[in-house]
């Protein structure tokens, strides 16, 4: 009992550094007396009750079970921000691991996994010039099938066939996104304050930083979450070339001039085809050699074109789901199949027993139905 006591109270100290909390941060948050109890049972000199575990393991951001396992616990995925950011940097990953580790485990629960591996390509993103990580992203297109307009299948191929975890999570009005690859798969991390046709470009952007992991994943660690600006760069050149197939929008392009010259409207048109900022296609177009940098410098510049691209924007847009449609669909079958108490269902999805049902019907789901039946079929 002693070695227990102490196994745990060691991993929840490891737990509370890892998230630079204090005892006395750890207690009030947890709900409990005195920051002398979490001494207590950090030294392994006190007994946990059910409720203050419980307690502790939300607020550390882990689950009850891997705190309490015999074996220790595989070492967690290395996150790659695009951008430090400059609070609770700790916390945000740690619920980011934490939630892939969850959609893991509804994963197995339901004996789903994707219908392929993400391929993990050799090539160091150190070394590569802008020209070759655009070939990347005509390979990574072709490959993946995105089709001619990228934007609007990207997100449902990657999740679907090759299970990456998209997550949403606010982070400002500056807030980066991240990935990682590690025990539960690869994921992203995006910002769900981003406008839709950048949060597109932010979700090619980290599929640059998967695809080349084997070679980012070293260079992440001996930076401490970050890669230089150069490979930055390069991730954006990718994000660029895949959303806008040279192919397709020299095509696109050819359609829209007349005599040799462009609308500032057939621009906005564009932009909104492929689901893309103005800026992302002015540069694209400029790389092509459509656009001079001259031409391409003014049209940034253009108090007309900013406003038309204003005001031909939706005054309001949906934000992205608080959850994965498919990450609550693997719970509700789960539950549904007797792998999950009503209790532990509530808590994957983040809401109290009294919210359970409003949450799921926010998902298209009803508590009182199954929808894990069996069909007959002839």
């Amino acid at each position: 009992m002693d070695e227990l006591r102490q196994r745990l109270g060691r991993r929840i100290r490891t737990a509370r550094n890892s998230l630079s909390l204090t005892q006395q941060q750890l207690a009030r948050e947890a709900s409990l007396p005195a920051p002398q109890v979490v001494s207590q049972i950090e030294k392994g000199e006190r007994e946990v009750k059910a409720w203050e575990l419980v307690n502790i393991a939300r607020v550390l951001r882990v689950e009850v079970g891997e705190l309490l396992k015999v074996e220790e616990p595989a070492p967690r995925g290395v996150v790659l921000w695009r951008e430090l950011p400059t609070e609770n940097r700790e916390i945000r990953e740690a619920e980011f691991v934490r939630d892939c580790e969850r959609y893991a485990l509804l994963e197995r629960l339901c004996g789903q996994r994707a219908e392929s591996d993400l391929p993990q390509w050799q090539e160091d993103p150190r070394h590569l010039t802008y020209e070759e990580a655009a070939a990347l992203a005509e390979k990574a297109r072709r490959e993946f099938d995105f089709g001619s307009r990228p934007a609007h299948a990207l997100a449902g191929v990657l999740e679907d066939r090759y299970g990456v975890k998209i997550w949403y999570r606010s982070l400002g009005a500056d807030g980066s996104a991240a990935s990682m690859i590690g025990p539960a798969g690869p994921a992203i991390l995006m910002n769900a304050d981003e406008v839709p046709w950048r949060r597109n470009f932010s979700i090619a952007h980290e599929l640059f930083h998967l695809l080349t992991w084997p070679k980012t994943a070293t260079r992440v660690q001996e930076t401490g979450g970050t890669t230089e600006h150069r490979i930055e760069q390069l991730a954006n050149s990718f994000a660029s070339a895949i959303l806008l197939p040279e192919e397709s929008l020299r095509s696109a392009l050819a359609r829209r001039r007349k005599e040799g010259r462009l609308l500032l409207a057939d621009l906005i048109e564009l932009a909104r085809e492929y689901d893309v900022s103005t800026q992302a296609l002015l540069y694209r177009l400029m790389n092509l050699g459509e656009l001079g940098s001259d031409e391409a410098t003014s049209l940034l510049n253009s108090a007309a074109l900013r406003t038309l691209d204003r005001t031909s924007r939706p005054a309001a847009w949906a934000r992205p789901p608080e959850l994965p449609e498919r990450y609550v669909r693997l719970a509700f079958i789960a539950y549904h199949k007797g792998k999950l108490s009503k209790a532990r269902l509530a808590e994957l999805l983040g809401v109290g027993l009294a919210d359970l049902n409003a949450k799921l019907k926010d998902y298209g789901f009803d508590e009182g139905e199954d929808y894990t039946a069996e069909l007959r079929t002839a």
